[in-house]
């Protein structure tokens, strides 16, 4: 699969370099060259580089990670984005001396980045995840069933990626329409906290599961 990173922060240089090395063609984009590059020779194999329009251009997969700069603010035309699957992957502020959270917005920024770029398939997901989880092996991850909390509108968007997901060694977990982005923003506020206030540390993770009913 083809999948463009627009931003080159710990979330897009760790996912991008994680699917470039599980065989996807990835190419990052940044308003910066220099980062763009940096994150493609960090991720090897064949990760290119380019701008933030060349990314929104060439995935078919789109990972935004630019928080609080919507396409509109950040692309030539956000009308590339249309018909892709974009995923965002933001969270709002969090206080990490005192451990909390700053006021959600309304609509979530999940919901913002969907007004913003009409057409597009939005899907909110790996919120709850830090970048340090992300980072390790499949093999790792995969015996912990991770979750990734999937809201979306697009029942075919989400399949693709809770697939890049499992990719990564993760399940993902629909988690319902986009409407529902604020409550798993919530969860991702409990995750910091327990990762901060609670000094569980980056390594922090939720892993959904039903208990099966006695025979």
């Amino acid at each position: 699969m083809k999948i463009g990173i627009i931003g080159t922060g710990p979330m897009g240089r760790t996912l991008g370099a994680r699917w470039a090395g599980a065989g996807h063609a990835v190419l990052f984009g940044s308003r910066d060259p220099a980062r763009s590059r940096a994150a493609a020779a960090q991720a090897g194999t064949s990760a290119q580089a380019g701008t933030s329009d060349d990314a929104a251009v060439f995935g078919e997969v789109v990972l935004y990670t630019v928080r609080g700069v919507f396409p509109s603010q950040l692309l030539r035309d956000p009308r590339s984005l249309a018909d892709k699957v974009v995923i965002d992957c933001n969270n709002t502020d969090f206080d990490m001396e005192r451990a909390e959270p700053t006021p959600a917005p309304v609509p979530s920024l999940s919901e913002q980045l969907a007004l913003d770029a009409p057409g597009a398939r939005v899907v909110q997901a790996f919120t709850t995840l830090p970048a340090a989880v992300l980072a390790l092996s499949r093999d790792q991850l995969a015996p912990r069933r991770i979750s990734v909390f999937l809201c979306g509108d697009d029942a075919a968007a989400k399949r693709t990626v809770a697939q890049l997901a499992e990719d990564l060694g993760l399940v993902g977990i629909d988690s319902g329409p986009l409407r529902r982005a604020a409550l798993v923003a919530n969860l991702a506020d409990f995750i910091r906290f327990q990762i901060v206030g609670m000094g569980r540390g980056f390594l922090t993770t939720l892993s959904l599961d039903t208990v099966p009913e006695p025979r």
